[in-house]
């Protein structure tokens, strides 16, 4: 049986900690998007490539650098004829200069843009948009547009203490690893492994998890150092 629908939440904060509700905090999405996209990479340092007395070279080895932050990207519509939501508007302008608005406002107190988290099922971003693009469609006769897509990219935000954990180099002899039994949760792997939950999403990140609410069985998860200044 399926349940109810669940929009995806897109909230806005003044904050990296996002203890700060922006206003407005949220913005309602109309549609849930068809797809969305996240990417993620690993940044390498190339060795020196190294030559032997018999003037042969050995082979270039990539040497891991740092983990740098996420991306995400998502396309969603604005209507105004009434089709989706069954309330017709005159036209989708105010509604994009809203949406606009509320991605690229500079606060006021802060003087600094917005962190956003986007929930939708069990995906959870964090992160700063870094563009939105309009493409109008369907208009009037007199020529004003009653449908819109936005397409909206974001890239990964963490607080200081979440980006030194994640761009810690890697150490075999340091770094934890476990592998994912029934009842395991994210959570509860942490507290053994650091003995409190403070990196629960920066682990979430380093092993590129979309989602932290469930674990696979049989997988295995990297439990990085935590080399944190104190504070």
């Amino acid at each position: 049986m399926l349940g109810p629908l669940e929009k995806m939440k897109i909230l806005a904060f003044k904050d990296a900690d996002r203890k700060q509700p922006a206003i407005p905090p949220a913005f309602p999405v109309l549609v849930n998007p068809e797809t969305y996209a996240m990417e993620h990479a690993i940044e390498y340092e190339v060795d020196e490539t190294v030559r032997a007395e018999d003037g042969s070279e050995s082979t270039n080895t990539l040497k891991y650098k740092k983990t740098p932050p996420g991306t995400f990207g998502c396309t969603l519509i604005f209507d105004a004829t009434g089709i989706l939501d069954g309330i017709a508007r005159p036209d989708v302008v105010a509604e994009t200069e809203l949406f606009k608005k509320f991605l690229l406002s500079v606060e006021s107190d802060t003087h600094d843009m917005r962190h956003f988290t986007l929930i939708w099922g069990t995906m959870i971003f964090k992160g700063r948009v870094t563009a939105v693009n309009f493409t109008f469609k369907l208009f009037t006769p007199d020529g004003r547009p009653v449908r819109a897509v936005a397409e909206v990219s974001f890239k990964g935000s963490f607080s200081d203490k979440l980006g030194d954990l994640i761009n810690n180099l890697l150490s075999p002899d340091l770094t934890h690893r476990r592998v994912v039994v029934a009842g395991d949760t994210l959570a509860n792997l942490c507290q053994q492994v650091y003995g409190n939950l403070d990196h629960v999403q920066a682990v979430a990140d380093f092993n590129r998890l979309d989602t932290y609410r469930s674990l696979r069985v049989g997988r295995e998860l990297a439990f990085p150092p935590v080399k944190i200044p104190a504070e």
